[in-house]
């Protein structure tokens, strides 16, 4: 897995940072309040979307993890989605608690984006959001088993 370190770029730029991934260039929205991100790409499932971590966001609190994630859809992803949204969702940016003691997580906001990297919405879910285990071998286990063996980025 290969980090993709992004260091002190502008929020002002579209809020949004570059990652570069081979001979790709993307782009990854993250939070305004952010200076840098450290992407990694954890996976790429069978219909080719891939599923990268911000390692410079990983926080514990014992079991407890927080993180972003961002994930790349070649083909429009709105089931990702809870509420109805009128674009075609090819990315999004989300922010995550884990439990590594029982293998669960709450989904708590998600930046939907269009496959031009322009934001759809953001949804702000607090501690309602969806809480899930998944199933181990799957893609959102292979992130969520990731930040529960990474360390805290100091």
């Amino acid at each position: 897995m290969k980090a993709l370190n992004i260091a002190n770029r502008s929020a002002a730029v579209l809020g949004s940072v570059a990652l570069l991934v081979g001979n790709v260039s993307m782009f990854a929205p993250r939070s305004a309040l952010a200076q840098s991100a450290e992407w990694t790409k954890i996976t790429e499932n069978s219909v080719k979307d891939r599923f990268f971590v911000d390692t410079s966001s990983i926080q514990r609190n014992g079991s407890i993890v927080w993180y972003w994630e961002y994930r790349e859809f070649p083909e429009a992803n709105n089931a990702l989605i809870e509420a109805k949204v009128d674009q075609p969702v090819h990315g999004a940016v989300m922010r995550w608690s884990a439990d590594c003691s029982v293998q669960s997580q709450r989904l708590r906001k998600v930046n939907a984006y269009t496959t031009s990297r322009k934001l759809i919405e953001k949804f702000d879910y607090g501690d309602t959001g969806m809480l899930l285990r998944p199933k181990q071998g799957s893609s959102t286990y292979k992130v969520m088993d990731y930040v529960c063996r990474s360390p805290q980025k100091k």
